[in-house]
C-alpha cells in the first residue's frame, strides 16, 4: 500500500492476486462482489480475503478509482476508471 498526503492525494493498493477478468469491470466496485464464490457451495471453502468484497464500492463513493489489472490468460493489462461508483 502505498500512501501520499494521508491518502488525500494517493492511495494505491498493489496486490499479487489473480487480476480482475475485463468483463467483471464493470461490476468490481458494486457491494459484494467477490471473484471467490461461482457457486453456494463455495461459501464452506472460502481461504482467502480479497479486497473487492466492501473496500472498492467504499473507496469508489468517495473518490476517483483506477483500476488496472491483468489475469494470467490475459494479452494485456486493463485499466478502468471510477467516478461516483460509476464506470467511465
Amino acid at each position: 500500500i502505498q500512501v501520499k498526503s494521508g491518502g488525500l492525494k494517493l492511495l494505491q493498493v498493489t496486490d499479487n492476486g489473480h487480476g480482475i477478468k475485463k468483463e467483471d469491470l464493470k461490476i468490481a466496485v458494486e457491494r459484494f462482489t467477490t471473484s471467490k464464490l461461482s457457486k453456494y457451495e463455495d461459501l464452506t471453502s472460502i481461504s482467502t480475503f480479497g479486497f473487492r468484497g466492501e473496500a472498492l464500492a467504499s473507496i469508489s463513493h468517495v473518490a476517483h478509482l483506477n483500476i488496472t489489472t491483468m489475469t494470467a490468460d490475459s494479452a494485456c493489462a486493463y485499466k478502468a476508471h471510477y467516478k461516483d461508483s460509476k464506470l467511465i
